[in-house]
């Protein structure tokens, strides 16, 4: 029974499946997607089927916009300062308010000076002390040290001379005894001569040769010169015991130099030290000197004088305050000068330069006035791409207010060889400007259609998607050339420019693929691809007044309409599709019974 049940199940499944796919194959429309096939697709790789964008177009003019832009204003100072104390103190005064008019040096406020008058007076008695210490320091190098190294000098120039003396008088004992030694042996030969002549004269006087009064007398003169050996020795030792008393003299006289030098070396030391303790008293009173000119110069701080002249703009504190340095006390303006600066975008700022003329409005309504650019900053801000423009006027009656806006009319040359096309033709991407064109084609394009829903596809798409429609996969094969006449007209193309001067109406571009007379896309650009088929039609503020006839838009050929989504088919599509929208399977119909 429940193997009965089973085969009746198994053949009910059978016939529902096989039911459910003949039902498939009958009703399918030709390039309808079935439910995962549409489940499954990109809808990324989506594209409206090949028309014609409604565009109003314009046409490229030569010539060149006015020679003036027109920016707002600020008018700020001259110059601007921030009065502030540069040390601590309280605020004893400060009798400005905001308004008040003040003059360069003029004294705005005035800090508590007793406690810096109190160290300005002591370093003035510590100088005192100083200059006193280096005067005592002076004199004691000058008078006595000084007198101590001349009588050391003197000394030793006295020791020196005792030295030479010893030594010459040294020299001349020793010359002494040399003439002694030579008197010693003189004598001592004499004796000897008279020793021989007295045995001669006794030989002679024994043999009777000589008489007895003649030996005497040879005797007599032989003692005398024994006498003379005698007196000659002693007169040779006197010589060496002077000599020996000139050396001992000499070896003193050294020692007194020995004695006098150190002496010399001593007091230059003493000098020296006293020379080092006089100019350290002298830096120590100038140090003293400088502390007196730092005091005197702090003490000045106390007094607060305008650096500029011009109003008080700012009164931060009230007197009173114990301020520190950097604290604002007051802001002064030097306003009987200004300086009205404008952001001019970078695109304008071609032809101004330092002599600009400006005419300058106020907005109290006051007489319009005369000025000229002053400043070009060499920068411009990187997010609003603009650059500051600046001018000097006077503003002696005080007109211009720091703050106060102002309208800068700016005059510079008018361009020379420029296109006019309308603001709203100039696109952006990238950081870089173009303009759509209508482009005749000329020649037929040459168009691929799908074999499944026969879609439709520009060669640059059909090559993009590898020759399959990226809907439903079909295979993109080339339009036979008496299909492809259809596809004639107007098309978009790019054309990248660069932009100038604008009125808000009219930009100046400068392009090399645009010439005047060409025909660029001033409204209806925003979705525009290139290629894309174009068709004129009137613009209003809200868009297009009026859709053109769908015939207009592919011509000699009626459109056909989906009945559901309202896509637009040409006849030969209709009919390849069996006048069945391949999207949804609405039924198409011809424009006019659509009710355009």
């Amino acid at each position: 029974m429940r193997n009965t049940k089973n085969a009746i199940a198994v053949i009910s499944v059978g016939l529902v499946a096989a039911l459910t796919m003949w039902s498939v194959r009958r009703f399918h429309k030709p390039g309808q997607l079935d439910v995962i096939s549409a489940q499954a697709m990109d809808m990324s790789q989506m594209r409206p089927p090949i028309g014609a964008s409604p565009v109003a177009l314009a046409a490229v003019r030569p010539g060149a916009l006015g020679d003036t832009v027109t920016y707002t204003g600020t008018a700020l100072p001259y110059n601007e300062q921030d009065i502030s104390p540069r040390i601590a103190g309280t605020i004893m005064s400060m009798p400005l308010y905001p308004g008040s008019k003040v003059r360069a040096g003029e004294l705005v406020a005035q800090l508590d000076s007793a406690e810096v008058a109190a160290r300005t007076q002591q370093a003035v008695q510590e100088a005192r002390e100083a200059n006193i210490n280096t005067v005592v320091a002076h004199q004691t190098h000058h008078l006595h040290h000084t007198a101590a190294m001349d009588q050391a000098n003197a000394q030793l120039a006295a020791a020196s001379q005792g030295v030479a003396d010893a030594q010459a008088e040294a020299q001349a004992s020793q010359d002494a005894i040399g003439d002694a030694d030579a008197g010693v042996v003189s004598a001592q030969a004499g004796a000897d001569y008279w020793t021989a002549q007295i045995a001669r004269e006794k030989q002679l006087t024994d043999a009777g040769a000589e008489s007895q009064q003649a030996y005497q007398d040879a005797l007599s003169k032989a003692r005398t010169a024994d006498a003379a050996v005698t007196q000659a020795k002693a007169k040779a030792l006197q010589a060496r015991s002077l000599a020996r008393a000139s050396q001992a003299r000499v070896q003193t006289a050294k020692r007194n130099v020995e004695a006098s030098q150190a002496a010399q070396r001593m007091a230059w030391a003493d000098l020296t030290i006293a020379k080092g303790q006089a100019e350290q008293a002298g830096a120590a009173s100038s140090a003293a000197e400088a502390a007196v000119k730092q005091a005197s110069v702090v003490e000045g701080y106390t007094r607060i004088a305008a650096p500029i002249s011009g109003i008080v703009t700012a009164r931060p504190v009230a007197p009173g305050t114990l301020v520190q340095p950097g604290t604002v006390l007051l802001k002064i303006a030097q306003i009987d000068r200004v300086r009205i600066q404008a952001n001019v975008a970078v695109s304008d700022l071609g032809g101004i330069h330092p002599g600009s003329p400006i005419q300058v409005e106020m907005q109290d309504g006051g007489k319009p006035f005369s000025a000229q650019v002053t400043s070009v900053f060499p920068s411009a801000n990187a997010e609003t791409r603009t650059a500051v423009v600046e001018a000097v006027v006077p503003n002696p009656a005080q007109r211009l207010m720091p703050g106060a806006f102002v309208t800068m009319r700016i005059s510079k040359p008018a361009s020379q060889d420029k296109l006019l096309v309308p603001a709203s033709a100039i696109l952006s991407q990238g950081g870089e400007s173009f303009v759509w064109t209508a482009k005749n084609a000329g020649s037929t394009q040459i168009m691929y259609e799908c074999t499944v829903c026969h879609m439709r596809y520009s060669a640059a798409q059909a090559a993009k998607n590898h020759y399959r429609d990226p809907m439903d996969g079909g295979k993109l094969i080339p339009v036979k050339a008496n299909d492809a006449a259809a596809f004639e007209g107007v098309s978009a193309h790019k054309v990248m420019v660069t932009a100038g001067a604008s009125d808000g109406k009219l930009t100046e571009v400068t392009a090399d693929d645009l010439t005047a007379g060409s025909k660029v896309v001033a409204q209806g650009s925003a979705s525009l691809v290139e290629g894309a088929r174009l068709v004129t039609v009137e613009w209003g503020t809200n868009g297009p007044k009026s859709l053109p006839d769908a015939a207009g838009a592919n011509v000699g050929q009626t459109v056909y309409r989906c009945e559901k989504c309202g896509m637009a088919y040409s006849e030969a599509d209709a009919k390849k599709n069996n006048f069945i929208d391949p999207m949804d399977g609405g039924k198409l119909i011809p424009m006019k019974e659509a009710g355009r």
